[in-house]
């Protein structure tokens, strides 16, 4: 039950990103993406959805990266080429 939970979760949330192409928004904090898979599942058990993340990084689904001791994480389900060198890009839209 609980795997087949969390399963579907995975597969909800990442078809969300995808429709909503989260790649522009560009590398966001884990709190951005918590706070959206708790909207599209509807739950709020941090737990829960803690473990949808890591199961979505397992997949190589995003790319991290570390500025100033955090980290950044870009949704990028086709492992497209980044610019490493480029600064952070926060979007708010």
């Amino acid at each position: 039950m609980f795997k087949n939970k969390k399963k579907e979760y995975v597969e909800l949330s990442f078809l969300y990103f995808r429709f909503r192409n989260l790649f522009n928004c560009g590398f966001q904090r884990y709190s951005f993406y918590r706070n959206l898979i708790g909207y599209i599942c509807n739950i709020s058990d941090y737990a829960m959805i803690r473990r949808v993340f890591e199961e979505m990084l397992k997949r190589n689904i995003f790319n991290e990266k570390k500025k100033n001791n955090k980290i950044y994480y870009l949704f990028n389900p086709y492992n497209e080429p980044i610019d490493e060198t480029a600064d952070l890009t926060i979007d708010w839209t």
